[in-house]
């Protein structure tokens, strides 16, 4: 939830990848298929407030949170809602726009939100919280992106990820999971203030990761946890 990359794949297929850097305080459960309104939603549970910061949705998305829109903000609860609960409730609106537009933002923390779309045409959408005003825009789904929560990482630091992530992308002639999980397991590991795994002096790190693929019409996601040094591979169906 704090630190997310989008690869595409040929025309259709992509991978999206996100650290989550939290209190270790914050327990989460591995990934399972819950139904949801009648849908099949694949996600990594928040134990605390049991929503999630990625998940996969039968109506035909993947959906990453991170927390803080442009800047840090001052943290003024309480919120309204759990900003991991609303990942979940996107499925109630037909579309990113429809959520825009009806979700009621008023009381959220600000936030970042990504889904990437594939019922049809792959498409990539972003939508920022700022606590004020809520921003949309469509991405160019044929481009490579990397984001920084802005609670955690400063101008400074999101510009130097920002580096690793172009060097990483630009030097790598074959991705796959194996590789990009490396990149997030492994760039800047020496710098434990910003590196993309990061340790603050225990109060908060990064405690799992977690990959979506699409690759030849097949979704899976993979969830590696640091604590456990345990990797599982699930298979959205």
């Amino acid at each position: 939830m704090c630190t997310l990359t989008y690869i595409p794949i040929g025309t259709d297929d992509f991978y999206f990848t996100t650290n989550r850097d939290e209190s270790p305080l914050r327990e989460a459960l591995f990934p399972s298929l819950y139904q949801i309104d009648n849908y099949k939603v694949l996600f990594p549970k928040d134990k605390m407030a049991e929503g999630t910061w990625m998940m996969c949705h039968e109506k035909g998305f993947s959906a990453c949170l991170l927390n803080g829109a442009f800047e840090k903000h001052e943290h003024k609860p309480p919120y309204r809602k759990s900003r991991g609960v609303m990942v979940l409730e996107i499925g109630n609106y037909s579309s990113v726009k429809d959520f825009v537009a009806n979700f009621y933002f008023v009381g959220m923390e600000p936030f970042t939100f990504l889904v990437v779309s594939y019922l049809a045409k792959r498409k990539l959408e972003e939508v920022r919280w700022d606590g004020e005003t809520v921003h949309y825009r469509k991405l160019d789904e044929r481009k490579f992106y990397i984001w920084s929560s802005s609670t955690l990482y400063n101008k400074d630091s999101r510009i130097m990820r920002q580096k690793w992530f172009d060097d990483w992308s630009r030097k790598t002639t074959a991705f796959s999971k194996e590789a990009i999980l490396a990149f997030h397991t492994q760039t800047g590991k020496e710098d434990q203030i910003n590196g993309i795994v990061m340790n603050r002096k225990e109060k908060v790190k990064t405690l799992c990761v977690t990959h979506i693929r699409k690759e030849e019409g097949a979704l899976q996601m993979s969830y590696y946890d640091f604590g456990m040094k345990l990797l599982k591979d699930y298979s959205f169906k």
